[in-house]
């Protein structure tokens, strides 16, 4: 009879044992889970808030380009010595008119890459191919309210604030593309969408936000129009 009753105990710990074993398997099983779901979140989270920095740095950009302030309204400076948000000295300000574009032109073509200050000659949509090309963008790229007053804030995105010693992690240039006006005489899109006939130029925003994750980053490019005052 004792010899059955220790079999009996034996083939129990036996039991107990697998039992153990599989709920550690689900345990760790469930962590792992847990760790790659909350990995997947993170990522995304930095992802998007780098793509909402690179939003706000389009539209910063489209203020520049407007020679507004950030309320979109008010003009950035007054007086002779500007034009719009950047300084008349130096010749880099968005182009008014033809001569403006000329001595733009002349300008930034001894630069390279072809761009000062975030303003940049077309390149002939060619886009950002290598992390050097890159790394060289952003030396001559503007930051958030640079030239518009923007201010990012605490409760702001956090990418989007450069403070003394602290490297920004969000840039925009803008192209400066001659329109052929006389295309906006063909009707269609070409006229709906074509700028003023006095400053002809259309304006290729590239914005890009780094995240805080180092491999984040988003790159947002579009096309804004000044049109003109009804």
């Amino acid at each position: 009879m004792s010899t059955r009753i220790k079999r009996q105990r034996g083939v129990s710990m036996f039991i107990v044992l697998v039992m153990v074993m599989l709920s550690s398997l689900l345990v760790i099983w469930a962590s792992r889970t847990a760790l790659f779901s909350e990995m997947i979140t993170g990522n995304d989270s930095d992802y998007q808030r780098a793509f909402e920095a690179a939003q706000a740095m389009v539209r910063d950009a489209e203020f520049d380009i407007m020679g507004t302030l950030a309320d979109g309204k008010t003009e950035c400076r007054n007086g002779a010595a500007y034009v719009g948000c950047r300084e008349l000295a130096g010749g880099v300000f968005f182009p008014v008119d033809e001569a403006d574009f000329q001595n733009l032109s002349d300008t930034l073509r001894t630069a390279t890459p072809a761009c000062v200050r975030g303003i940049c000659l077309g390149n002939n949509g060619k886009f950002l191919n290598s992390k050097s090309e890159l790394d060289a963008m952003k030396e001559v790229a503007a930051t958030y309210g640079a030239y518009t007053g923007a201010k990012a804030t605490a409760a702001s995105n956090p990418l989007l604030i450069t403070s003394a010693g602290k490297a920004p992690r969000a840039w925009y240039w803008v192209e400066v593309l001659p329109y052929d006006i006389g295309l906006a005489t063909k009707g269609g899109l070409a006229q709906t969408y074509a700028p003023d006939a006095d400053s002809p130029y259309v304006y290729r925003i590239t914005a890009v936000a780094k995240g805080l994750k180092p491999n984040s980053m988003a790159v947002l490019q579009t096309v804004f129009v000044r049109k003109p005052v009804d």
